[in-house]
């Protein structure tokens, strides 16, 4: 019996082990500056960028989003929907949102 708790204490150290990293990661990413202002993609993109009516955008990279996003506010708002959108953040803000979705993992 003492070889059997042995063994379990073991089993139940070695999965607290494995899944640490990736609940710290969770948990970095819920408290990414760029969260909140990212929340505002989610009813177009889906929730953290996933399964929305538009492309996901979860784990893109930083640049190519960033570099889209400032595409989007140089296009005259009557030829793209997202002008308002792109055009409503500071430079250091699409930063943090392009800088947010690039940490999420990709569909």
């Amino acid at each position: 019996m003492e070889t059997d708790l042995k063994t379990v204490h073991g089993v139940i150290a070695l999965a607290a082990a494995l899944l640490a990293p990736a609940t710290q990661a969770q948990s970095t990413l819920l408290q990414h500056p760029g969260r909140l202002l990212a929340s505002g993609c989610f009813q177009c993109h889906g929730t953290n960028g996933l399964n929305g009516g538009f492309d996901a955008l979860a784990g893109d990279s930083r640049t190519d989003t960033l570099n889209k996003l400032n595409e989007m506010r140089r296009k005259p708002s009557r030829e793209n929907i997202m002008f308002p959108h792109a055009s409503g953040y500071t430079n250091e803000q699409l930063w943090q949102i392009a800088d947010y979705f690039s940490k999420l993992p990709k569909p």
